[in-house]
């Protein structure tokens, strides 16, 4: 099982162009080097090296332009050559049916509407597909293996400088072990790329894995290698023992004061006793008088003097950050850049407005978009971040509404560059206000594990719908996308965020349990959220114990195989506590178990101890909550749960 013919392809004019003859230098132990031309004057060097920990290769294009003229393009990527495999398989009477896996398949969008489907680990299709360009923030990585074998092929992206990874794949159509797959890179933004003449440009680094796992670590060496080429901002990020508090969810919405915050700020800090307090959106004046907060930047117009209601937060945002510095927590702030569709941005400033092919303002997603190419655009979009986090004080910002202005495939920036491009610049401008240490959260599009964002840029991803008012059902539909953001994200990439926990008195207290033992499971950032003023104790009881417990960030596995075969809700899920963690010095676990019932009937489920690595020493089982102690048969835990209960189990020493 592997590639092989592999042919680089770069589409000029429409058409893709390939070198049909090279040759081959190697590069003193460190690879090789493959020359050829695509044209005359364009000459095409493929570096071929060990990856970044030595267990993989990696490919690099360069094109080098000998010509006068510059060559412009608009795709390229790798395919099969004539009469060449390029994807070969074992044979299936040996192996079996041929599977790939992508975070598409569990994530449909077609702007501004998406929906949950499954399964995540497939056949291939019987009509080809493009993996990779929906507007989701796909984990840039496709996966191929196997029914009856545990080696996959992993094949994914090592930088994202301009280009985005995508790849066509279908069922075989000239043998039964060969794949139809072709590899593209494409971007947002609608210009073509040039190579300028006598000039050089590197395109971005595809890596190449064949490794040996369970379905739940296919891409720990995927991971491994991004971590090793890459820095991330996870190390450095507050989020691994400092849960947020945020205003939004469970019936609140925009219908908050300041009066309403300071009462909650009090029960925050003395529950958390730190962490982060978000004011969501809700500060603003509303568009009209009487109406709601507008969620649109437009109140920031020209100065920020206006972007605050003074009628609802009497003490302006400078009061909101001294009132949660005098309890002790770090204040953090909603903020998007959408822009107003009849507003006073559009009214003055038209030609910052992001424009479509057809050069009209884009706005079939309910309001316009900055156009981060005008030097004035990104002008105006730094003085805002300023405010907040120099002026104003803030600590953390969660960036709402925004991936459009880079994901649209209809975008054409005014002056150049690509999607990936702008959005680089500006998280790289927001991250370098907050600081290394400040909290940066990515909400809108469902973020499905791109680890590129969080290079120098957000410590948390939003990995599902928002929870709304927090019904069982929007706590299934929340969760059904993050199995793959599960098994990437940890305390050295990025912390997954699943939207806010707790709810509202008499909300039923086991669905409000299973969802908090759910987001802790995860290992992503903790964050809470309802009218606490108003909790019971055993609400406020089930707050303090997951802030007591909260050391997010480790390694997480899933080894409900069905998770990845079938309905994407994982019904057993291990944490593990690394040693010298927090969790293993203060509780002396070395790992917690739980067992989910997400339908209406009761359940059981079974777990050897030893499947996941926990039967090499003598071990007790205590419940998480009670810390009662839970028996195990011969390394066997049978969990039989009551409807849409939990089972929390920490692993301690015997």
């Amino acid at each position: 099982m592997g590639w092989f013919g592999q042919q680089f392809y770069l589409v000029v004019s429409g058409r893709p162009l390939v070198a049909t003859s090279g040759a081959v230098v190697p590069q003193n132990g460190k690879g090789l080097l493959w020359q050829g031309h695509l044209t005359p004057q364009l000459k095409l060097c493929l570096r071929v090296q060990p990856s970044p920990t030595g267990h993989g290769w990696t490919v690099t294009p360069v094109l080098q332009n000998q010509g006068t003229t510059g060559v412009a393009f608009t795709g390229y990527g790798f395919r099969a050559g004539p009469d060449q495999p390029g994807l070969r398989y074992q044979h299936p009477a040996a192996c079996g049916l041929a599977l790939f896996a992508h975070t598409d398949n569990l994530r449909y969008e077609n702007l501004p509407h998406s929906r949950v489907q499954f399964p995540f680990v497939r056949s291939l299709p019987t009509k080809p597909l493009h993996l990779g360009v929906q507007s989701q923030g796909p984990l840039p990585a496709l996966i191929l293996g196997q029914t009856e074998s545990r080696f996959w092929l992993v094949e994914g992206a090592l930088s994202q400088q301009r280009h985005l990874i995508s790849w066509h794949l279908g069922l075989p159509s000239r043998s039964d072990a060969w794949a139809d797959r072709r590899s593209e890179f494409t971007w947002m933004g609608g210009c073509e790329e040039v190579v300028p003449a006598g000039q050089e440009v590197e395109l971005e680094t595809t890596v190449f894995l064949l490794v040996q796992a369970r379905p739940e670590q296919v891409y720990q060496g995927y991971m491994e290698e991004l971590t090793a080429r890459h820095t991330f901002i996870g190390p450095q990020s507050r989020l691994d023992r400092e849960p947020v508090y945020c205003t939004w969810n469970y019936g609140v919405f925009t219908n908050v004061t300041e009066a309403d915050c300071l009462k909650r700020m009090d029960v925050v800090a003395k529950v958390q006793g730190g962490g982060f307090f978000q004011l969501d959106h809700g500060y603003q004046p509303p568009t009209l008088p009487g109406g709601q907060a507008t969620p649109e930047v437009d109140p920031y117009y020209p100065d920020g003097s206006r972007s605050w209601d003074l009628s609802r937060f009497p003490s302006g945002p400078k009061g909101f950050v001294k009132a949660c510095r005098m309890r002790g927590l770090r204040p953090a702030l909603w903020w998007s850049p959408r822009v107003d569709l009849d507003g006073p941005i559009k009214r003055e400033h038209p030609e910052w407005l992001l424009m479509d092919r057809d050069g009209q303002p884009i706005k079939d997603v309910g309001h316009h978009m900055l156009d981060c190419s005008v030097p004035e655009a990104r002008a105006f979009m730094e003085m805002c971040i300023q405010l907040i986090t120099r002026e104003w004080g803030f600590e953390g910002i969660k960036l709402d509404f925004f991936s459009w202005m880079f994901d649209h495939a209809e975008a054409k920036y005014r002056h150049g560059g690509t999607g990936t491009e702008w959005k680089r610049w500006m998280i790289s401008m927001m991250r370098s206000q907050l600081g290394p240490r400040g909290y940066f959260l990515h909400g809108v599009s469902c973020p499905l594990g791109n680890p590129f964002l969080a290079v120098d840029g957000f410590d948390a991803y939003r990995a599902g719908i928002d929870i709304d008012r927090g019904a069982w059902d929007y706590h299934v539909r929340n969760c059904s996308w993050l199995l793959p953001g599960i098994l990437a994200n940890s305390r050295r990439t990025w912390f997954g965020n699943i939207d806010s926990c707790l709810g509202a008195p008499g909300f039923p207290a086991v669905e409000r349990r299973s969802r908090l033992a759910f987001a802790y499971m995860t290992s992503g950032m903790l964050e809470f959220s309802g009218p606490v003023e108003q909790f019971d104790a055993a609400l406020l009881s089930e707050y303090r114990r997951l802030v007591e417990r909260c050391d997010q960030g480790g390694s997480c596995r899933c080894p409900d195989t069905q998770a990845f075969f079938g309905r994407p809700l994982p019904c057993v899920l291990v944490r593990y506590h690394a040693r010298g963690s927090y969790t293993r010095k203060r509780f002396g676990a070395i790992a917690t178990i739980a067992f989910f019932n997400w339908g209406d009937a009761t359940q059981s489920t079974a777990l050897s101890l030893a499947e996941v690595g926990l039967a090499q020493q003598r071990i007790v089982l205590h419940d998480f909550w009670t810390g009662k102690a839970r028996a195990h048969s011969h390394g066997i835990v049978v969990a039989a749960l009551p409807p849409r209960a939990h089972l929390l189990l920490d692993v301690l020493p015997k």
